[in-house]
């Protein structure tokens, strides 16, 4: 699509306000069209079929593909922001389709329909403005990675016994080679769009795309905030419970979770890094806070661990990009440089200093959380806000004045200490009050000065008072900790002042020499910093199942390369090992290959002659509570009271049917009731030993529910779910009702005549028969040894291309670099690829590696 908004001559104009259509002229146009009439057809169906409302769902899909017609430039925007908020699985039933098919029909759809009628067009896009641009070379590599998928989708129908379409397919049917292959079509099938739109306004592309990145982060990190919120507490770091916000994806285990963030989290740092308005800045911080707070709700150690080796890379490269657009020499003649002079290297007595200054503070942090808890924790912060905030008039007077003030500002600030521990002895809650004061002190100073003069009395005011503010963050601590409290908070604070005076004293120690608005910009993100540090210092100190997790590590890495090793046994021959077993059947192979302990249960809708009905069977493996196979439904909650509940069922040997209200977002039930059926096979005289005996109708009662939901401003998710507690069991059942105390139904289609809709299912606790737990071995294990080569020379090249290749100077590229090395990092640990949504992601932004190069006055110019 390298002709953008072209207008032939003798084309007609149709004007529709201060919109300008025209009919395609090109054949490039022509395709266009014919690709957004195609993805109209496949869109209006899959909304037409949607489980909950066809109605509101085409409406929903029509909006936003008018919102693509207008903005089709931005459809990355579209695309991305609402991402992680659109998994409706767990109420409609869907898996092989889902909304994220929909939203990228939608945009599909509007944005070719308005290239092809050429909405708001452009001029011709000259050749030198094509920002995505792929070689010959990457496009054969392109197209055999899709071959190579496209084979392994054979395979797996094959594996299958063959294709059957179906809307409710699960993990053991032939539409879930789909499910598991589809990522990197819908991304293929919006390539073509978005190369238009990167030709004609590279800027405006390259923005959407962050800007959607960033607000997918600040969606995923929302929902798990209130996951916290509702289910645990937000500073409980020691019960029992990793976040999952809204990926249903983790219903059998995973990191969809962990995935999307080290995605998206590299763009909202980029922005941060790059954005010079303020209110932009403080948006950009709170989202990444927000997804700070996410990641350590995750207890995921290969979070953790990619975390630093994406930001890492993303700061170097950044930087790169900055100083070869102020160097000025030929190799950036083609580089903007609207980002301004970049900040001079420190002195090396400075880096010492800022060690000493993360240390101190690291070491502090440690120790007050140690005695003084959250409460000293906070003291502490202000502390250091305050330390960073020092003017650099401090430095104006001499070294002995300024020795005077250190010597001084300590006798006095011990004295007002003193005095401030007598009085928060003598009057309860008299250390917090004085804590705010002494910091209203230091702010109210800070407020009073007069950069460029020379003023001892002023520095000794300033050193007193953060003096002062020291000493009532031991107060704080003594006050909630006691005798504990007050002596690792003193030990932290005699760190810290030591610090502080050797960097007074020594101007070329002190790392914050910038002012004006590049000065605030470095302090607010070491306050970042800082508070990211406290919050890790929490989640250690005052959180037993990290402390666990990481106490673990060398167990679980054993128990890891087991379950390798057992996922590669189940590839037999050598062209399995080629080409594949085929896309989703790793489930399937362990389920009828692999250890007895990794059968696990299924469910399969059935028929016989007179209705649908649902056969659930169990796993092979030791069932406890949460490792059962549950198929399960989100209802409304019921009202407070006696809920019944009627099964017909038949069983052709003894089982024990479990059945279970409970609050729960995906895999963590709260606030339970419920209870367990016994069932005994019921045959015909004369039947057979083994037949499926007869349909009978049991009602039992589930027990007296409490009121269920949650507070309004964080609802819990009220789930009905029915298990089999026997080891190889199978039970039938063909209809299931449900009424609270007030005789509501709380079911939608118990009787199963609408096929799987609104029925989902999840392993609560039991994760590996599902995943191979890791993305090269999940690529191996479906595309066998060829496939794995492609996929991961593809990777490799799109981190050459936009770290020292001709994509480096593009806006995005530091961010996409860290994107994959985040996401490759953690797909070390599991698999990701299985999860569509994580895959979508992925290969967008693997393409957009692969064929991104700056433009002449683009470079490095701000896209936050």
């Amino acid at each position: 699509m390298a002709a953008v908004g072209a207008t032939p001559a003798g084309t007609g104009l149709l004007g529709l306000g201060e919109l300008r259509l025209s009919r395609p002229a090109t054949k490039t146009q022509w395709l266009a069209l014919t690709a957004s009439l195609a993805l109209g057809l496949i869109g209006a169906e899959l909304a037409w079929h949607h489980p909950l409302s066809a109605p509101l769902a085409l409406a929903a899909w029509g909006a936003v593909a008018l919102l693509a017609a207008l903005f089709w430039v931005k459809t990355p925007l579209l695309l991305f922001a609402p991402l992680p908020l659109i998994g409706l699985a767990p109420w409609s039933g869907w898996i092989t389709f889902e909304e994220m098919d929909l939203l990228v029909t939608a945009c599909g759809c509007g944005g070719y329909l308005a290239y092809a009628l050429q909405l708001n067009a452009r001029d011709r896009a000259p050749a030198w403005r094509h920002a995505l641009a792929f070689s010959p070379a990457v496009v054969v590599l392109i197209l055999a990675l899709v071959l190579s998928t496209l084979w392994g989708v054979k395979r797996g129908f094959d594996d299958a016994g063959g294709f059957v379409f179906g809307w409710y397919q699960g993990y053991h049917e032939a539409m879930n080679s789909v499910r598991n292959a589809k990522a990197l079509f819908l991304a293929l099938v919006l390539l073509p769009l978005w190369t238009a739109a990167a030709a004609a306004r590279p800027r405006g592309f390259s923005r959407g795309v962050l800007l959607g990145l960033v607000l997918a982060l600040a969606g995923a990190s929302a929902s798990a905030l209130w996951e916290r919120l509702a289910f645990t507490g937000l500073l409980d770091f020691s019960t029992d419970y990793r976040t999952t916000g809204l990926f249903w994806e983790m219903h059998v285990g995973g990191a969809a979770l962990d995935g999307f963030l080290m995605l998206t989290l590299p763009f909202a740092l980029l922005g941060l890094l790059r954005t010079r308005s303020p209110a932009h800045f403080v948006a950009g911080m709170a989202i990444v806070l927000l997804a700070a707070y996410a990641v350590l709700t995750t207890f995921s150690r290969g979070v953790y661990l990619a975390l630093p080796l994406a930001v890492i890379p993303l700061v170097l490269l950044a930087d790169a990009q900055r100083r070869r657009a102020a160097s000025g020499g030929p190799e950036s003649s083609h580089i903007d440089s609207t980002l301004g002079e970049v900040d001079a290297p420190l002195p090396r007595l400075a880096k010492l200093g800022a060690l000493a200054l993360a240390g101190a503070f690291a070491l502090a942090a440690a120790l007050v959380f140690t005695g003084g808890g959250y409460r000293g924790l906070l003291a502490l912060l202000s502390v250091m806000v305050i330390l960073l905030a020092m003017p650099p008039s401090l430095w104006r007077p001499s070294v002995g004045q300024r020795l005077t003030a250190v010597i001084m500002g300590a006798l006095l600030a011990l004295l007002l200490g003193a005095l401030s521990w007598a009085l928060s002895t003598a009057v309860p809650k008299a250390a917090y009050v004085l804590n705010v004061v002494a910091l209203l002190c230091c702010a109210a100073l800070r407020w009073r000065d007069v950069p460029g003069q020379t003023r001892p009395v002023y520095v000794l005011l300033v050193t007193t008072a953060w003096f002062w503010l020291l000493t009532t963050m031991v107060i704080v601590a003594d006050y909630w900790g006691g005798t504990a409290g007050r002596w690792t908070s003193l030990a932290a604070g005699v760190a810290l002042g030591a610090v502080w005076s050797a960097m007074l004293l020594e101007q070329r120690l002190w790392p914050l020499t910038s002012t004006g608005k590049a000065g605030w910009r470095k302090r607010a993100l070491l306050v970042a910093g800082l508070l990211l540090v406290m919050a890790i210092v929490a989640a250690l100190g005052g959180g037993a199942y990290l402390r666990d997790r990481m106490a673990t590590w060398k167990e679980d890495g054993e128990t890891r390369l087991t379950h390798w090793e057992d996922g590669l046994r189940l590839l037999h021959g050598g062209q399995q090992w080629l080409l594949g077993k085929g896309a989703g059947r790793f489930v399937t192979s362990n389920l009828y290959d692999g250890p007895t302990h990794y059968q696990v249960g299924d469910y399969r809708l059935r028929r016989d002659e007179r209705e649908s009905f649902l056969a659930l069977t169990s796993g092979k493996h030791m069932q406890g509570r949460g490792e059962q196979f549950r198929v399960s439904q989100r209802i409304d909650a019921p009202a407070p009271g006696p809920v019944t509940v009627t099964v017909v069922s038949r069983t052709a040997n003894d089982a024990h049917l479990a059945l279970q209200l409970c609050e729960k977002n995906l895999l963590y039930p709260e606030n339970c009731v419920g209870t367990q059926m016994g069932l005994k096979p019921m045959r015909a005289e004369g039947a057979a030993p083994d037949s499926p005996g007869q349909w009978q109708t049991s009602k039992v009662q589930l027990g007296t529910v409490p009121a269920m939901g949650g507070d309004w401003w964080a609802p819990r998710f009220v789930t009905f779910s029915m298990s089999l507690n026997t080891t190889s069991a199978r039970v039938d059942i063909a209809r299931i009702a449900m009424h609270d105390a007030q005789g509501r139904p709380l079911l939608v289609n118990g009787d199963f005549n609408r096929e799987m809709a609104h029925w989902f299912f999840s392993s609560d606790r039991y994760h590996l028969p599902w995943h191979i737990k890791n993305v090269a071995l999940h690529v191996l294990f479906e595309q066998g040894l060829l496939g794995l080569a492609l996929l991961g020379g593809a990777y490799v090249l799109a981190l050459v291309r936009l770290s020292f290749g001709r994509g480096r100077d593009h806006p995005l590229a530091p961010a996409i670099v860290a994107a994959l090395i985040g996401f490759g990092t953690v797909g070390a640990f599991d698999s990701l690829l299985d999860a569509p949504r994580i895959g979508f992601v992925f290969f967008t932004l693997l393409l957009l590696g692969l064929g991104l190069r700056a433009l002449p006055g683009e470079g490095v110019a701000r896209v936050a």
